[in-house]
């Protein structure tokens, strides 16, 4: 790939809240968490002009180190599809639905910059027809005349030209106007009949804009109609701009049945009665962002409301619940949630969020008669959306622990994947392993009676088993050959593997490292585009150096998982260890042969003692002080499995004690031992032994049993456990192999 060096972020209309907290705001509330140590704004300067490559206009505002002398931040990336040659700055959207909510009828005013002269303007769309002469494009300078465009399709595919009649249009800065008719999906009962299903086992119907049904506890039923644009699925609600790449400004507005309500991703602002019986709602500009992130919803909701103090600087910030009718209440746990949740998230970045008001949408209670809309919540920017009958609690039952994790992570998202978004699609797991590490994460912290340490030991094997498969996929797809339906499917490497990759290297640069790491890179990549290189640098600055990036491209770009042996002798003293590594044996397509491994060693009388060192050869050896057993991973969290010889395994048992009170670290131990005495590393005598010394308790012991059974049934065809499958309008490409 060609470098595009351009600005992204300057021009953000942002609340001035926001504003004086970004500049003064320290990074978290207590517990060694770091400080920004003061940011500034920086509205100003770019990179230079690339030589291969047009500039970008300027359309946010970027979160700037301390000192003005520091070269700015490149936060964007080329797009894969669209040209680079015209950029969106602003887009006002208009939509009004037809009383059936079956088609709709759109318009939109879009600010634009053309960069050089071009044949046409190109946008994408699909199922939306242009309306015949509506299309027209103004000089900002000369608005007064109007150069008509005539839309232009592809034979096969979704993008639209928009050209003149003769010649080219100008480089400079334009209005351009266009109007379209689309549809309301599940609008026809059958949508995804069985043979479409049998093509296209990912087809859903939870795309651009589509019903869902909102049912009070007395079964009285009426439609609504929300938005889902991940990933290129906006273009079935507006043509435009719909590749991470392009971050710009939106301004929503619509004409909706008069006794609705609404919400979209910035604070309505307005709503006019017409004599139709519709109103006219009007929403404040966006922060700067992707077009997937865009969010309309309408109904008979009803609305819980609370309010969030900020914890960085004290100001409140409305929130709200959309619920269906009559179970408003049914929101209050997931609304205390939310609170907790934005507490944490706000102490731990430093950085809140650029919005006057928070929202989460939650409809559809026929969502389980609906199994094909693909996803269980979105991440819209500023109102996330969720299926009711997943998330809401009736009064007086105890929420699931999916209605738990989903919420933090969708919350999650609003920093990681909406401030900071991915470049291109087969990097999604900078969005989703980061959201699953902090859902896995806060469930821990406050409500570990649903999820411990040792559930995400055992989430960690189960993903191990799946990494040995010839089904396993690197985390870091190459999307070239994964066809155009469900992408990220199986979803376990991009969600959760993703994030025990992230536990490994937190447990090598340390809590907080990782915590600074993260606030570097979402400060200098706010409102614009991350690439894994641009997170692995950020979290090795803080660091003092360490090699993140080898680690972390090593685990993402493969399959598989290391087997580490361990041999420890004593001779006097000292105690020499040996340790090598190998792929654990696998069926994978294409097995990884070496990683380049965070190992960190306990050892010492009392096992309290680490050496952490970073493998990136096929052996190792290294001394430690006195005559000791040796443990490799004493979190029990990192991505390996641990074998010893014959003395070591009897020396490290020998000091078992030492680890009672460690119940993940036990359990991470039997878990290894049980993979091993599948490959016959170990026998069933040992496996016995190892299982009896560690001794686990019963609660833990049948976690385990059940772990077991899920894996049996996932082996036998049974469906995967995470709901959320990506898909992709048209055939996606692959990017060019440079370090990104």
């Amino acid at each position: 790939m060609k470098k595009l060096v351009k600005p992204v972020v300057n021009n953000l209309a942002i609340t001035a809240v926001t504003l004086a907290t970004l500049v003064a705001c320290g990074g978290g509330g207590g517990g060694g968490e770091s400080s920004f140590g003061g940011t500034a704004l920086n509205a100003s300067g770019a990179s230079a002009d690339s030589a291969a490559s047009p500039k970008a206009p300027d359309d946010g505002l970027a979160l700037a180190p301390d000192s003005a002398a520091v070269a700015q931040v490149d936060r964007s990336v080329k797009p894969m599809e669209l040209p680079d040659t015209v950029w969106p700055i602003n887009y006002k959207l208009w939509f009004r639905p037809d009383a059936a909510l079956k088609t709709f009828v759109g318009r939109g005013d879009v600010e634009i910059e053309v960069l050089k002269p071009v044949d046409a303007i190109v946008v994408a769309a699909h199922n939306l027809k242009f309306a015949n002469g509506r299309t027209t494009l103004r000089k900002l300078s000369n608005p007064s005349e109007a150069i008509p465009l005539i839309p232009t399709p592809q034979t096969l595919g979704d993008f639209v030209q928009l050209r003149r009649n003769d010649g080219q249009i100008a480089k400079g800065k334009y209005l351009l106007h266009m109007e379209w008719d689309g549809k309301i999906q599940f609008s026809d009962a059958e949508y995804c009949p069985p043979d479409e299903m049998a093509r296209n086992p990912f087809c859903s119907a939870a795309t651009g804009v589509f019903k869902v049904g909102l049912s009070t506890p007395e079964g009285v039923s009426s439609d609504a109609i929300v938005t889902q644009g991940e990933t290129n699925y906006a273009r079935q609600w507006f043509p435009g701009w719909d590749e991470p790449a392009f971050r710009h400004s939106f301004e929503i507005s619509a004409e909706v049945p008069g006794d609705w309500q609404t919400v979209s991703n910035a604070a309505q602002k307005s709503a006019v009665k017409l004599p139709d019986g519709y109103q006219q709602v009007s929403f404040e500009k966006t922060p700067s962002m992707p077009m997937y992130l865009t969010f309309f919803g309408g109904g008979k909701f009803d609305v819980l409301s609370d309010t969030f103090k900020n914890p960085l600087d004290g100001s409140e910030m409305p929130l709200r619940w959309f619920t269906p009718p009559g179970r408003s209440t049914w929101a209050t746990f997931a609304m205390e949630w939310t609170k907790v949740a934005m507490d944490y998230y706000y102490n731990y970045t430093g950085i809140p969020l650029p919005f006057k008001k928070f929202d989460t949408v939650a409809a559809n209670d026929s969502y389980d008669n609906k199994p094909n809309t693909g996803f269980g919540g979105m991440e819209n920017w500023g109102s996330i959306f969720e299926f009711a009958d997943r998330v809401l609690t009736k009064p007086g039952d105890t929420p699931t622990l999916y209605s738990v994790t989903v919420v933090t992570h969708e919350i999650a998202h609003q920093w990681f994947g909406d401030l900071v978004t991915l470049d291109w699609w087969d990097n999604v797991w900078l969005n989703e392993s980061f959201a699953r590490w902090f859902d896995r994460r806060t469930t821990i912290k406050f409500h570990p009676n649903y999820y411990s340490f040792s559930d995400y030991v055992l989430d960690k094997h189960t993903v191990i088993v799946a990494d040995l498969k010839n089904t396993a996929v690197p985390v870091q797809r190459n999307l070239n050959d994964a066809g155009s339906f469900g992408f990220i499917s199986p979803s376990i490497f991009v969600y959760n593997k993703g994030s025990h990759v992230l536990e490994m290297v937190q447990n090598y640069v340390g809590e907080e490292a990782m915590q600074k790491g993260l606030q570097i890179y979402l400060k200098d990549y706010a409102f614009g585009n991350a690439t894994p290189s641009r997170l692995w640098n950020s979290i090795e600055k803080a660091s003092g150096g360490k090699k993140v990036a080898d680690i972390g491209d090593s685990f993402i770009r493969q399959t598989g998982v290391p087997l580490l042996t361990v041999d420890a002798q004593c001779a006097g003293d000292r105690t020499f260890v040996s340790i090598s590594q190998e792929p654990f044996p696998n069926q994978n397509a294409y097995p990884a042969s070496a990683w380049t491994i965070p190992v960190t060693l306990a050892y010492g009388d009392a096992m309290d003692q680490r050496k952490t060192f970073v493998m990136a050869t096929s052996t190792t050896q290294l001394e430690l002080p006195g005559c000791t057993a040796v443990l490799a991973g004493p979190t029990g969290q990192d991505y390996y499995v641990s074998n010893y010889s014959t003395q070591s395994w009897s020396d490290l048992l020998a000091k078992a004690q030492n680890f009672a009170d460690n119940k993940p670290l036990l359990l991470n131990i039997e878990r290894d031992a049980f993979r091993l005495l599948s490959i016959g590393r170990i026998t069933q005598g040992q496996y016995d032994q190892i299982k009896g010394i560690v001794n686990l308790p019963s609660t833990l012991l049948a976690k385990t049993e059940a772990s077991q059974q899920k894996m049996l049934a996932q082996d036998a065809g049974g469906k995967e456990d995470y709901p959320h499958a990506l898909r992709y309008q048209g055939s996606l490409k692959l990017r060019d192999n440079e370090k990104r």
